[in-house]
């Protein structure tokens, strides 16, 4: 990439006057546009106005919110990228979010919760810090579930004190899963040998490049069985349910709305709206309660973001540079176990 660089260099010409100032015009262009996506963050809804946390937002200096909103959007992981375009749900921006959260006051969290799940221990480092913060009695804890909520999305809603969910939100998907794509009979086909060299017989457990001896089944499926009860002692503490009870419905298989509340996986049906409904109803907020998304950018995360190298750039190569960190998060992607 350096290499490409230092050609391309001598391959643009310099810039004219007319095109610094367009440059410098389109560089603050974006910078605005930037505050303004911090702005959205901050939001008061007016008596009328349906609490969904996409609305027109206002008293961006405001001092504190009542309420705050965490969005719980894609496949959890522990850290999913940091830039406004990241994909998937980072347990790291989201336990600092909630830190957050708690250290301005606000009376109660809305979590916004779209997802299929991810990685076991990211969900779980989300779930014990709700926990946290909900035995501490802080801070009310709702949890409102968009078109699927399951497995590791499930699980982190169980630390709230009350789920909704529509009537045909796929949620439920309780257990474990670790799987890998075997490859030795497709190598052997096309003439391939893998050549392993570990300092320990189970190093490779897992390898697509051979079968699967017996003990290291069991090691794995013990690994898988462990998680699992995790999963099942936190829907049983989280739902005041016994394991006993939950057992039979944590089979690994997916509910609407409607089954889940039947089975009292969840509390009531409906959706984003009247979960804030009820949150404002439980933390007796205002009429018109000022509301945080502590999921969007703050002006702190813009110029973080841009930094001061990316500031003397043009806008084109900044955008650029944005997405070249984003992509280096694809190469550190383990193998997990997945919820």
């Amino acid at each position: 990439m350096s290499e490409f660089n230092e050609e391309a260099e001598h391959l643009i010409p310099p810039a004219s006057a007319p095109a610094n100032r367009t440059q410098t015009l389109i560089a603050g262009l974006l910078i605005t546009l930037c505050a303004i996506t911090a702005v959205g963050s901050w939001r008061q809804a007016p008596p009328s106005e349906p609490t969904e946390g996409s609305s027109f937002s206002q008293n961006f200096m405001q001092s504190s919110a009542e309420l705050g909103i965490i969005d719980v959007e894609g496949t959890i992981m522990y850290s999913s990228g940091s830039g406004f375009g990241a994909s998937g749900a980072s347990a790291e921006r989201i336990v600092t979010a909630i830190r957050q959260a708690e250290k301005d006051g606000v009376k109660g969290l809305l979590l916004q919760i779209n997802s299929p799940g991810g990685t076991a221990s990211a969900s779980q480092a989300i779930y014990q810090e709700l926990l946290r913060v909900r035995k501490a009695g802080k801070m009310k804890i709702i949890a409102a579930m968009g078109d699927v909520a399951a497995s590791g999305g499930y699980y982190i809603a169980c630390a709230a004190e009350k789920i909704y969910a529509n009537p045909a939100t796929i949620t439920g998907s309780i257990g474990v899963i670790s799987q890998s794509t075997k490859l030795e009979g497709l190598y052997k086909k096309v003439g391939l040998e893998a050549e392993v060299i570990k300092s320990g017989k189970h190093k490779d457990i897992g390898s697509p490049y051979r079968d699967m001896t017996a003990e290291e089944r069991k090691i794995l499926q013990d690994l898988i069985d462990d998680t699992y009860e995790d999963f099942l002692g936190a829907v049983a503490q989280g739902r005041n349910m016994k394991v006993d009870v939950v057992r039979p419905l944590a089979d690994g298989r997916i509910y609407t709305g409607n089954q889940a509340k039947k089975n009292k996986l969840i509390d009531e049906l409906g959706g984003y709206t009247v979960a804030m409904a009820e949150l404002k109803k439980a933390t007796h907020s205002s009429e018109s309660p000022v509301i945080k998304n502590y999921s969007k950018p703050g002006i702190e995360d813009v110029f973080s973001m841009l930094g001061a190298e990316a500031a003397r750039w043009s806008p084109t190569a900044a955008l650029q540079h944005i997405s070249q960190q984003e992509l280096q998060h694809l190469n550190k992607v383990p193998l997990m176990i997945y919820r």
